[in-house]
């Protein structure tokens, strides 16, 4: 029903595409920050005997959602502008 009220979707451009990829690399990284932080870091400052699997498997949930963020970040084309080899020679 709500359909025919929705505005058309505008055109996605590479810009658009390339900052989506950046927004979902980016909620990557703080997944694996937070993961981290909760069950890693915070047992260690309170004190509470955490078993050693839960470590280990929070450590591999964050490595887990590094590796995607380093992924996703990979299919961003490098568009900066090098120097070439003729700018050096003077």
């Amino acid at each position: 029903m709500m359909l025919p009220t929705l505005p058309p979707r505008p055109p996605t451009s590479t810009q658009h595409t390339t900052e989506r990829v950046k927004l979902f690399a980016s909620g990557c990284q703080s997944l694996a920050l937070a993961i981290l932080g909760a069950g890693i870091v915070a047992p260690l400052f309170t004190g509470v005997a955490v078993p050693m699997w839960q470590r280990l498997a929070a450590a591999l949930a964050a490595a887990a959602f590094e590796i995607a963020a380093w992924t996703l970040l990979g299919y961003i084309p490098n568009t900066e502008v090098t120097p070439t080899e003729t700018e050096h020679d003077e």
